[in-house]
């Protein structure tokens, strides 16, 4: 299918956009950073303002991590509600808890879960596993602290966008790996879930990887540089949760696609591996739409898939 409309004449004012950041800035990482920054707070559309919110720093052993929590509009007072613990996209380098504010207080209005944002520390400057970690401790920390929060420590999902889905999919199964609690939900956005160079591995990073869709080959590889050692081994499950040896051991997974996404192909076969290790999967695919549509709320596609992800939190 064809690229939509909207689609097309936002990706046309993004150059636009990208064009102008480049007139006054080189270094790759603050390009990234400027530009992401730019689109989430051009595209918005309209603000959810009914949504309660409060930042917190979460305590571990050497470090505070911050976060934000929204609080649903639709939550019952007086009971305890959902909560999805957020992990925002953008290569673990770009994007933050900021950035991405309007998308997820968007997300809690329609949804009418409660949400944890957590702003992780980002690469280049922070290597992994530093990003893993921050979302791993806020995970353990909302689970630990599901009372004071007012959520069913019984319904805490996780979801992410892009290289967030990764994250989000790690924490999951580290945390049935080496504790009690159990994430109940993983709600995934076109994933990015393999760090090797292989491209040729996936048809959709050579139809889509031109760099024509927001993201491209030359993207997803700067990120891999950016976010891992030398030394790190890509296939580890923690780094490509698309090697994660056992499968049935994560939650009831939700996975929505974009046509136009070199990413498409990872999450279609993690959709595949997934239902024959004997996981529930709901994959629902936009074909019209790119890599990282949700967030930009002046497009009817975006508009679709949140109401598509609301309803699975609401099954769930």
């Amino acid at each position: 299918m064809m690229i939509d409309r909207q689609c097309a004449e936002l990706l046309e004012n993004a150059q636009g956009i990208l064009m102008g950041i480049l007139a006054s800035e080189s270094d790759p990482v603050a390009i990234g950073r400027k530009y992401t920054a730019a689109l989430m707070e051009t595209f918005l559309g309209e603000r959810a303002n009914d949504v309660e919110t409060r930042d917190f720093r979460i305590p571990t052993g050497d470090r505070e991590i911050p976060a934000r929590f929204y609080r649903g509009s639709r939550a019952p007072a007086d009971s305890k509600t959902k909560l999805v613990l957020f992990f925002h996209g953008g290569g673990w380098s770009v994007g933050d808890m900021d950035s991405y504010d309007g998308f997820v207080q968007r997300l809690s209005a329609e949804t009418g879960a409660h949400y944890l944002s957590v702003d992780f520390r980002r690469a280049p400057e922070h290597k992994f596993p530093a990003a893993h970690e921050d979302c791993y401790e806020a995970a353990l920390w909302a689970f630990e602290n599901s009372d004071a929060l007012g959520i069913d420590p019984e319904r805490i999902g996780a979801m992410g966008d892009s290289a967030g889905a990764a994250l989000a999919t790690a924490v999951s199964w580290q945390i049935a790996r080496q504790t009690d609690y159990r994430v109940n939900a993983l709600y995934l956005l076109y994933p990015f879930l393999d760090l090797r160079d292989d491209h040729e591995a996936y048809a959709s990073r050579i139809s889509f990887g031109d760099g024509n869709y927001l993201v491209g080959r030359a993207g997803l590889t700067a990120a891999k540089q950016w976010y891992l050692d030398e030394d790190t081994l890509t296939e580890d499950p923690l780094v490509s949760p698309m090697f994660i040896p056992d499968l049935e051991s994560l939650p009831p997974t939700t996975i929505i696609t974009s046509g136009h996404d070199p990413n498409l192909d990872e999450g279609r076969l993690f959709a595949e591996k997934l239902r024959e290790s004997g996981v529930r999967v709901s994959a629902t695919h936009f074909a019209s739409a790119f890599h990282g549509f949700m967030p930009f709320g002046v497009l009817d596609v975006a508009g679709e898939s949140v109401k598509t992800l609301a309803k699975a939190i609401a099954e769930q």
